[in-house]
């Protein structure tokens, strides 16, 4: 079993140069998704809107997941998501991708799952990539699962999740003024 470090630096290697070109599509106005939290200000000082889960299960999720928990999730919001496995090295576990076709585009977005023993290690090694990452880093969690996606711009990253319901799946968390933010009224665990 590997520990959180191990995984964290697998994660953190796939980051990448700074100011690389985003790979997040263009979304749509981020606003049409999210509102301001009363009495916040600066960074995350936003939620989702209420319309962007009003369906979905928000419960906390305290069974053992893998990548197709995930995948089988985005087939039910009717998005094309498949998965790809990139070996390493010997006795280490393959990296996991889950390539997502972005509604109405047909860019696939690649996200990083990370499958950890605990929620409380897939928490801790998101945030920890995150701050690696810097702005535009954005990902989410759900149970012993730490999903990292491309940095892009955050208005992106906000109507990706939303589109996509991704907020509604997992603790959806992003990266502003040098801190790891969680956008409330999506799935959140405690």
């Amino acid at each position: 079993m590997f520990t959180r470090c191990a995984v964290f630096a697998m994660m953190a290697s796939l980051i990448g140069c700074a100011g690389a070109p985003s790979q997040m599509p263009p979304g749509p106005d981020y606003r049409r998704y999210v509102v301001d939290r009363p009495g916040g200000s600066g960074p995350g000082a936003f939620e989702w809107r209420p319309d962007v889960c009003a369906q979905s299960d928000l419960h906390a999720d305290y069974r053992v997941l893998n990548e197709t928990n995930l995948v089988a999730f985005l087939h039910d919001q009717q998005i094309d998501a498949r998965v790809e496995r990139q070996p390493v090295e010997a006795h280490k576990p393959d990296l996991v991708f889950v390539f997502v076709t972005s509604p109405g585009t047909s860019q696939s977005v690649p996200l990083r799952v990370a499958i950890l023993p605990s929620a409380d290690e897939a928490g801790r090694a998101l945030y920890d990539a995150l701050l690696q990452r810097g702005a535009g880093g954005w990902g989410l969690h759900r149970s012993n699962l730490a999903v990292l996606g491309p940095s892009g711009a955050d208005e992106d990253n906000l109507a990706f999740a939303a589109k996509t319901r991704l907020a509604c799946w997992g603790t959806f968390t992003f990266v502003d003024s040098g801190d790891a933010f969680v956008v409330p009224g999506g799935y959140a665990e405690p």
